[in-house]
């Protein structure tokens, strides 16, 4: 280990704030939670559920003289909840489960590190993992800050010799632990709290290069027993992003060039009926692979909403392809999103075999097509595509507008 002159202190992050037995249903039950935060006193506490747009608010209250507080929450599936205080940016994460009656307790002022949880089994766990990372933490502190009183001693390669192997030790005890929690746990949610720690801000107990088949793996659990979470979808998308950088591999173009004819795209439409884009030969396509779980989609698609109501009834249209895996939520994001253009899938996500002719393994990602059934404007800015389809099919709109 090259030990550095300044340490800090970690954070653990909760993926990022990018299916064989089906997920556990909960029917929106709900589950208390007690607090008793001394350091918190007067302040005001805040229950939030991470979600793909943010932090969802769940609950707040008052913390009284004595640092306790009650928050309920409500919960339709398994899902990552963080704990926060209105004075402060540090964070709890709990996993609850339904009907579960929480206790959480701190008399720490950094209560983020050292608290206390009862009564939710997978809540715990994580508390577990952030002692352990603590742990780490303060070894690497106390190291540092030997080393830093040592640069001016003559037997500094010595000593950091020493420091080295007691961070070594430590090292292998915490990697050790947190393997065996992916191993044992391989249903739990809580993988990716364990999979993300950060022992210093730039130095993961996981790295996604070296360590890459614990993510897949890692991935892989969660796949069969999460497959709709939002930060199952994440990982997925982060790992993606790393296999493409480790290979060399564009993430976008494949195969695909400028200029080249559009592979056909035949795909079922939310009502079934096989939609082809070349029926839509001699217009300008602007085929956008979207997907109900990605927040880049859901912005794009209000920015592609604008393009196609101002240029629709001139020679261009869209074709939607929806890298789903569930019907019925496709089904929901298209009345959510008012989408009214094409829109296909065959739910296979990034198997898609349109995904797979277009070379497509990330989001956003979209192709306009010319008249002739060419490829052009490979992932082009939207902005950009408005000025280019002005150039395009503006001076034909005020023919359509003429013959009106």
């Amino acid at each position: 280990m090259k030990l550095k002159k300044t340490f800090f202190y970690a954070f653990l992050t909760v993926f990022f704030f990018s299916c064989i037995v089906p997920e556990k249903k909960y029917k929106d039950l709900s589950f208390n939670l007690k607090g008793s935060f001394k350091e918190c006193a007067g302040d005001t506490v805040f229950l939030k559920l991470i979600k793909e747009t943010g932090l969802e608010f769940i609950d707040s209250a008052l913390v009284d003289k004595d640092g306790e507080f009650t928050l309920k929450g409500r919960i339709s599936s398994r899902d990552f909840y963080v704990l926060h205080f209105n004075n402060s940016e540090k964070t709890i994460t709990l996993i609850p489960d339904t009907c579960e009656n929480i206790v959480i307790k701190s008399d720490s002022v950094n209560y983020d590190k050292y608290y206390t949880v009862e009564n939710s089994s997978e809540s715990e766990k994580v508390c577990q993992i952030v002692k352990e990372l603590s742990k780490m933490q303060e070894v690497t502190d106390t190291l540092g800050r030997a080393f830093r009183r040592s640069v001016s001693n003559k037997n500094l390669a010595e000593i950091k010799t020493r420091l080295d192997s007691v961070y070594a030790v430590n090292y292998k005890s915490l990697r050790e632990k947190s393997e065996k929690f992916l191993s044992d746990n391989p249903t739990l949610l809580s993988q990716i709290v364990c999979l993300s720690q950060y022992i210093t801000p730039k130095t993961p107990l996981f790295d996604p290069e070296k360590d890459f088949s614990v993510y897949k793996k890692v991935h892989e659990n969660l796949s069969k027993y999460y497959p709709d979470n939002y930060h199952t979808k994440k990982l997925g998308v982060y790992i993606e992003r790393h296999r493409l950088s480790m290979s060399g591999e564009k993430p976008l173009k494949g195969n695909i060039t400028e200029g080249m004819t559009a592979p056909e795209i035949a795909l079922p439409n939310i009502k079934g009926d096989t939609l082809r884009l070349s029926k839509l030969k001699g217009k300008y396509i602007l085929v956008d692979f979207w997907a109900s779980w990605s927040e880049v989609s859901q912005k794009r698609s209000e920015k592609i909403a604008a393009l196609y109501k101002k240029y629709r009834s001139n020679k261009f249209t869209v074709f939607q392809v929806a890298l789903e895996n569930r019907h019925d939520k496709w089904q929901r994001a298209l009345y959510t999103q008012k989408i009214t253009w094409s829109s296909v899938s065959d739910l296979k996500v990034w198997n898609s075999k349109a995904a797979q002719d277009y070379g497509v393994k990330t989001l956003p990602a979209s192709f306009l097509i010319y008249p002739d059934f060419t490829i052009h404007e490979i992932n082009y800015p939207i902005e950009k595509l408005d000025v280019k389809l002005s150039e395009l099919v503006g001076q034909q709109k005020k023919i359509v507008k003429q013959e009106k």
